[in-house]
């Protein structure tokens, strides 16, 4: 019976919308009992330049837009993947969330997902996240899913890939999403028409039972408010993703015990010395090696952020290399030796 009432209770997921941007074109995917694309230029398109193209799409084709995903490139977030074998599961969300602090700031929005003991990280400023969720919905267009492709998944594949990639986030309502708080996939509008009919009908008996016979008409009305919480607790309407003051402090106390510790205070010490001027799109730690990959705003950015991992995380840092984009900014590599 519980799950018939779930069932009920979530939105329609028969028909999904999913989209990636590669900085020229936007892929768009439609999945019912197939899977329809289609491909637009988009040249430079800022966010809600692509919700609007988006969104004439799918009215040019007749696709609803009740649940939609989109899928970031890797350079608009800071993402982490390690290894968490000692972590226990209770802890892993604020580490992930000290760790995102970090590196975005008291504004980040963050989302994980660990697949046997490996853990994978991202982040980005919940401005950004608002800036997709406002575009998109001024446009009609319900946004259920934002992420990232991790990084064991991008070998060889193509824009239509990351497409059902996130179209699988919205669906079964997988990590990582950057949405994740947002309500799911419950179909409120149901939800909200089915309490207020209990609410009425309940009052509706209490008010008819009371000329009648004051006790049953009570009985009665405590039974439908009892249904009421039932219902509510059985759809689990709310999901606590924040970690609590007393999860944070034990992150000092675990890292003390497990071999996690120097890599994550490393990232600690990195998100300290992160200015407006330089980027980070990738932190990778192997074995004794640190490589940072980012963009800066110009050379005397990339030699100065250079001085202060230095001076501040690693002494044996050196620029790997660096090259001038078509945009004028810089993408260098940083790399450092651990022992």
């Amino acid at each position: 019976m519980i799950e018939r009432l779930k069932k009920f209770f979530r939105a329609d997921t028969s028909e999904i919308i999913s989209a990636y941007f590669d900085g020229e074109k936007i892929f768009i995917a439609r999945l019912t009992e197939k899977f329809e694309t289609a491909e637009i230029d988009a040249d430079g398109a800022e966010i809600e330049q692509l919700a609007e193209k988006i969104s004439r799409v799918c009215r040019q084709r007749g696709w609803k837009t009740s649940l939609v995903g989109f899928c970031l490139r890797e350079a608009e977030a800071v993402t982490f993947q390690t290894e968490v074998a000692n972590v226990p599961e209770k802890e892993i969300p604020a580490l992930v969330k000290s760790w995102a602090l970090a590196q975005t700031g008291a504004g980040a929005a963050f989302s994980f997902a660990k697949v046997g003991e490996e853990l994978w990280m991202e982040t980005v400023p919940r401005a950004k996240v608002e800036e997709f969720s406002s575009a998109f919905e001024k446009f009609n267009m319900n946004l259920r899913g934002l992420s990232v492709m991790p990084v064991d998944m991008l070998s060889k594949i193509s824009p239509f890939d990351r497409t059902e990639f996130i179209t699988e986030v919205v669906r079964d309502r997988k990590s990582p999403n950057l949405l994740s708080g947002r309500g799911g996939v419950w179909n409120w509008k149901k939800i909200s028409l089915v309490v207020a009919a209990i609410f009425f009908i309940a009052i509706f008996i209490g008010s008819a039972k009371l000329f009648l016979d004051y006790s049953a008409a009570s009985n009665k009305l405590d039974a439908a408010k009892s249904s009421i919480d039932d219902l509510r607790e059985d759809l689990a309407l709310k999901e606590n993703l924040d970690a609590t003051v007393a999860e944070l402090r034990k992150i000092n106390q675990l890292a003390a015990q497990i071999e996690i510790k120097p890599n994550f205070n490393l990232l600690v010490n990195l998100g300290k010395i992160v200015s407006g001027d330089v980027h980070l799109t990738e932190i990778r730690v192997e074995e004794n090696t640190l490589e940072l990959k980012g963009v800066a705003n110009n050379s005397d950015a990339v030699k100065s952020y250079l001085s202060r991992v230095k001076n501040s995380v690693v002494k044996s840092a050196r620029l790997e290399s660096s090259a001038e984009s078509d945009d004028g900014e810089i993408i260098f590599v940083i790399r450092a030796n651990l022992k």
